[in-house]
Parts: structure tokens; C-alpha cells; sequence
């Protein structure tokens, strides 16, 4: 299925190099925060499963160890797994699964943690209680992806519970049982936030580095495909875009315009102004041309002082005018920093439509009609695209 729809897009001409920039990183942004969020969601459902199934599993070393009070444990714990399971449930299944998972998986061990400081003062067999309890702070710590904060919640809440436990048990904790108990909880809670301290570090310098990969990336992109001193598209990109607009019109029956512009006498002006005035010429012009043209259109700088417009779906009454509009326009641009420079443009303007959309024919005519407007500077003049014998028809093949 997926094939089929990338069959079935048809490419579109792409706009200016640099017009969609930031709308293209701040996708990039998104994506990455999409993903560091999705693995923050499957870790914190993993913490939960893991903690709803150990839990229960801990009732066989209730009946081993602890046989005396084995049947107040084991109802305690299945008693736990029902609310347990419900934030499972919300984890999976519900929206706020996705928003907040790591609160959601924090509860859960929050719940482990209250039903075994309640068992700890009642236990003979201390250490294998104390060693479920620390498992809960080790995988919040190792496994949850997601802000040191979140385990060290849990490591107070933990604290809270046993101290709640040891003030409200029906004899007080001998000495030594209360000894240990604070080391290993202590141990654990170290431990535990160090790793997901240093874990989370290593999570965010990844994102960041993914981050720092799709700039780079969009960059370089941009680089290749743009014109490094107006910041147009290059020929590069012109002839892909022109390709495509070409397709996508054979296919539409819609009309494509081509216009080619040229500085009129550009070559005295960097005689006279030197290359600091031709290129300052060139800037200006390129802005005005970025000015005329729709978001679908296409402004590119095919070398030298040659500027071009892709404009898809005009015809010839619409090309000519935006044509005429930038030749008008550009014979009133006065550079601040080179008094007395006159810029003005002679323009080619081509449309085809249908089955004459042929890049090569488009350039062609687009190129005889600036030719005739340079004959007299300063003009526009513009022409259909009509089949001849002997055109090159390899470009509608060019699919």
C-alpha cells in the first residue's frame, strides 16, 4: 500500500531553497521529540508490567518464608494488583497514557513500594522483602526514560511509606532489621538516582545530537540546492522543479510559464561599480523577483546575471504581467550604496500547456523571447510554446 501511494504523489515544484527553512527544522524538532517521547511511554509501560507481575510473583516467597502471615500478604498484594493494573490499563490503552506516562508508572511503583513497607516490620526474613523493595527504585532508576525528578519522587515516597509503616506497625523494628533496612534503602536510592541521572544525561545528549543532525542535514540540503549569493535556487534545483512542474502539467492539462530575466548591460556595471556593485545588483533584484511570486513558484539564479521564474498553472496573459511587473519594478531600484546605478531587466516569457510542457522547449523559447527583448533592453516579450518539426521530444519521456 505504501507503494502505491508514493506512486500515485505526483512531484510538485519546490519553492525557494530558504522560503521553508524553518518550517522544516521545526518538523525535524517535532519528530525528534515524537520519538523521545514514544520511548518514554514504552519504558514507563515496561517499569508498570514488569512491577503488576513481580509483585504477585513475590506471594511464593510470602508462603515460603513467611507462612505465619502468608494469607494477610498474598490478599494484600492481589489487593494492590487491581489499581495497579488500571494504571496499566491507562498506560496502554488511554490517552493519558501517552501524555503522562512516567507519572502513571511512578504510582505503580509508589503502590509496590506502600505494600511492602507495610510488610517489613511484620517479616522474619527481612532481606528478601528489602531486596523487592529496592527493585522497584533500580527500575525506575535504569529503566524509565524520562527526568531524574521522576525517581527521586519515588525514592521520597518510599521513604514517607516506610516511616509510615514503622510509626503505625503493631511492635516496634529491632535494631538491627532497622539498621538494615536503612542501609539498603539508602544504597538503592543513591544508586538509583545516579543511573537515571546519568542515564537521562545520555538520552537528552542523543536527542540533542539528533537534533544537531537534522540541521545539519536540512543545511547541507540547502546548500545544494541554493544559489550562495542572492540565496535563489540554483540550476541545480531549477531543472528538477522544472521537470516536475512539467509532469505534473502533462498529467493536469495546465499551463506552465517559464520567464528568463537578464541586467541589461551588467558587464558595465561591474565595470563601473566593480563586483561589489553587480553582485549588490543581483541581491536586489533577486528580492524583488521573491517578492512577485506565489509560494508555489520558483525563483532560481541559473548563472551569471541570468534570473528565472517557474511559475506553474500561469498562462500567457498572467506570465506576461508578472513579467511586466518586475521590469517596471526593477527600473525604480536605487541602491543606497552605489549612487547613480540604473538597474533594468529584459525579460523571455514561454508558456506551454498540455502535451508541449518539455523542459528543453520551455528553455528554448523562454530563451529566444529574452534574446528578442534584449534587442532593445529594458522589455518583456513573451510567446506560447508551440510544437515544430524537429524538436527534441526526449523530455516528455522524462517521467
Amino acid at each position: 500500500m505504501l507503494g502505491l501511494l508514493r506512486t500515485r504523489v505526483r512531484p510538485r515544484p519546490a519553492a525557494d531553497p530558504g522560503r521553508d527553512d524553518g518550517g522544516r527544522a521545526a518538523a525535524a524538532s517535532s519528530t525528534a521529540a515524537a520519538e523521545f517521547a514514544d520511548r518514554t511511554h514504552k519504558s514507563a509501560l515496561l517499569v508498570a508490567a514488569l512491577a503488576t507481575v513481580v509483585a504477585p510473583a513475590w506471594s511464593v516467597f510470602d508462603l515460603l518464608l513467611e507462612p505465619r502471615v502468608a494469607g494477610s500478604f498474598v490478599v494484600l498484594r492481589f489487593a494492590c494488583l487491581v489499581p495497579m493494573l488500571a494504571l496499566v490499563w491507562l498506560l496502554w490503552r488511554r490517552p493519558v497514557g501517552r501524555r503522562r506516562p512516567e507519572l502513571l508508572a511512578v504510582v505503580v511503583l509508589a503502590i509496590v513500594q506502600a505494600e511492602i513497607s507495610w510488610m517489613l516490620p511484620r517479616v522474619a526474613n527481612l532481606e528478601f522483602y528489602l531486596l523487592g523493595f529496592t527493585l522497584a527504585i533500580y527500575a525506575s532508576g535504569c529503566l524509565l526514560v524520562a527526568r531524574t525528578t521522576w525517581t527521586g519522587l519515588l525514592v521520597l515516597l518510599t521513604w514517607c511509606s516506610v516511616l509510615i509503616s514503622l510509626l503505625t506497625a503493631p511492635t516496634p523494628m529491632p535494631v538491627q532489621d532497622l539498621l538494615a533496612t536503612v542501609v539498603y534503602l539508602a544504597t538503592a536510592s543513591t544508586l538509583g538516582l545516579i543511573a537515571h541521572r546519568q542515564r537521562y544525561a545520555f538520552a537528552m545528549r542523543e536527542f540533542r545530537t539528533r537534533l544537531r543532525l537534522d540541521e545539519l542535514l536540512l543545511h547541507l540540503e540547502r546548500q545544494s540546492h541554493e544559489d550562495p549569493l542572492t540565496g535563489l535556487a540554483n540550476r541545480r534545483h531549477w531543472d528538477s522543479a522544472l521537470l516536475a512542474a512539467c509532469e505534473a502539467a502533462r498529467e493536469d492539462g495546465t499551463p506552465v510559464a517559464v520567464v528568463l530575466a537578464d541586467l541589461d548591460h551588467f558587464k558595465r556595471v561591474n565595470d563601473h561599480f566593480g563586483h561589489a556593485g553587480g553582485d549588490e545588483a543581483l541581491r536586489l533584484v533577486a528580492g524583488l523577483l521573491r517578492e512577485r511570486v506565489r509560494a508555489d513558484d520558483l525563483v532560481a539564479r541559473l548563472g551569471g546575471d541570468e534570473l528565472a521564474l517557474l511559475l506553474p498553472g500561469a498562462d500567457l496573459e498572467r506570465a506576461r504581467a508578472v513579467a511586466e511587473s518586475v521590469r517596471l519594478s526593477a527600473a525604480r531600484l536605487r541602491p543606497s550604496a552605489f549612487p547613480g546605478m540604473r538597474i533594468t531587466l529584459s525579460l523571455g516569457v514561454a508558456v506551454a500547456t498540455g502535451g508541449q510542457t518539455v523542459p528543453p522547449w520551455l528553455m528554448s523559447d523562454a530563451d529566444d523571447q529574452l534574446y528578442r527583448a534584449k534587442s532593445t533592453r529594458n522589455a518583456v516579450s513573451a510567446a506560447l510554446v508551440h510544437p515544430a518539426a524537429g524538436r527534441d521530444t526526449t523530455g516528455l519521456s522524462a517521467r
